[in-house]
């Protein structure tokens, strides 16, 4: 046996409980976390397996931080990828009703025009659908309603909707929905009728913080504010209990508005929603532009997120400290799911549709509705997996690889460097986690003894 090389280890620390010093331990080949005493890590560390007790022997070999010698744990993890790719069950379309957006962001890629799906490339969109469940025996149906704005295509989502639930149904299928929406129309009657009528159920909205900073970056083309409208919405949803949907707010950040996060979180949380949300904080990232070059550094990126954990935690806030297995990056890796936009165009990413960056026609675009073969591929971002497998990216030699998969496909076709934030603060985090379980589990035996 041997020790995995996809593994981490925090530094040693002394817990008073047990009163010795330990480690956490994080195999990310299987996600799974154990905290081990400090002389047991040396001799884990120094290959003195048999010096480990059986038991202990046999956790480690379960969690897959021990492993045969002979393995190439790559080839292992990138088989496992391919595997999880081609046995996906879920057949996943994105869908853009219009190519119109209220909102001017700065760091936005995509160029806004006012149009709607045509009626005759809904139709040619439900034959697709039609024909892809027919190929085979899919376990869910997937849809999101993405944009520029879904909210501004909402007679489209109206038709469509209805029609893709009756597919899943013919087909056996679950049929899941969720919307990624700026808010600023999600008003209580919208999101009802999204929810019960359109079987919505994640609804993601993003704020940038407080209204200084947020209205600075993500305001109206007219240059009006929207803050308070999305705040107000996005609360107003979270409160009502009737409603079977998660609220998921996106907190985009870079240099200009990082510090603006925490004041949000505590904005929320005096509203009372911090359980009824899950807040997660994002980098600024390019979308066929250059927004990427105003970001914090990935170091610095690392370091806020850690506080801004810490600081949810407080707050009440569900907060995901450990990365999860990750076979499958995105879109890109899902031969069966696609994006097709207003103009029914159908691409196997989310982020290049309305790009003029990409050129006329889309570079990206695998097709039309109407049959019309584009210049794009699939390949082209669909066999990543096999570039890694030649070595190519920084991925082969990466410890993180089996819980992030390489991230973004088509960040790396750019020349840059899609890593998550975890492969720098995964120490802290494993940390953290370890407090939080120590936490919890004194706070259970107080109550235990009021109890008893």
């Amino acid at each position: 046996m041997k020790l995995s090389r996809y593994h981490v280890v925090t530094q040693p620390f002394f817990d008073e409980i047990g009163t010795q010093f330990k480690r956490v331990l994080f195999a990310t080949r299987t996600s799974n976390v154990c905290a081990i005493d400090d002389a047991s890590w040396t001799l884990l560390e120094t290959g003195a397996f048999e010096q480990l007790s059986q038991d202990m022997v046999a956790d480690l070999v379960e969690m897959e931080l021990l492993v045969p010698s002979s393995e190439d744990e790559l080839m292992t993890i990138l088989d496992r990828n391919d595997a999880a790719s081609q046995d996906d069950d879920t057949l996943f379309f994105s869908v853009q009703p219009t190519a119109m957006c209220q909102l001017g962001c700065h760091y936005c890629g995509q160029e806004h025009r006012n149009k709607q799906m045509s009626d005759i490339d809904q139709e040619r969109l439900l034959e697709r659908a039609r024909t892809k469940l027919s190929e085979r025996q899919f376990r869910t149906f997937g849809v999101t309603w993405f944009g520029a704005e879904p909210l501004i295509g909402l007679p489209v989502i109206r038709n469509l909707a209805p029609k893709f639930r009756a597919l899943a149904e013919e087909f056996g299928c679950v049929y899941e929905s969720k919307m990624v929406t700026n808010g600023l129309a999600l008003t209580e009657a919208v999101a009802t009728e999204l929810v019960q009528e359109f079987d919505v159920r994640l609804l993601e909205i993003t704020i940038d913080g407080l209204a200084e900073f947020h209205d600075a970056r993500r305001m109206q083309k007219s240059g009006m504010p929207t803050f308070e409208k999305i705040f107000a919405n996005t609360v107003a949803v979270a409160r009502r209990t009737d409603l079977d949907v998660y609220v998921s707010v996106r907190c985009n950040v870079d240099a200009q508005n990082y510090e603006s996060v925490t004041p949000l979180l505590l904005k929320f949380a005096e509203e009372g929603v911090q359980d009824r949300i899950n807040f997660y904080v994002a980098p600024i990232h390019s979308w066929g532009n250059d927004a990427h070059t105003r970001s914090l550094s990935a170091d610095e990126f690392a370091a806020w997120e850690i506080q801004w954990m810490s600081e949810k935690i407080e707050l009440g806030f569900s907060t995901k400290l450990i990365p999860a297995r990750q076979p499958i990056t995105c879109m890109a890796t899902r031969p069966h799911s696609e994006l097709v936009d207003a103009d029914g165009l159908v691409y196997n990413c989310t982020e290049v549709s309305y790009v003029p960056a990409y050129g006329t026609p889309n570079e990206y675009a695998i097709e039309h509705l109407n049959g019309q073969s584009m210049s794009g591929t699939r390949d082209r971002l669909g066999d990543f997996t096999q570039r890694v497998r030649r070595g190519e990216f920084n991925c082969p030699s990466c410890r993180m690889l089996p819980v992030c998969g390489g991230a973004c496909p088509k960040a790396w076709q750019e020349g840059l460097e899609p890593c998550p934030s975890a492969k720098r603060n995964i120490e802290q985090r494993l940390l953290l986690s370890y407090a939080v379980s120590r936490i919890e589990q004194q706070n259970t035996v107080n109550a235990e003894a009021l109890l008893a």
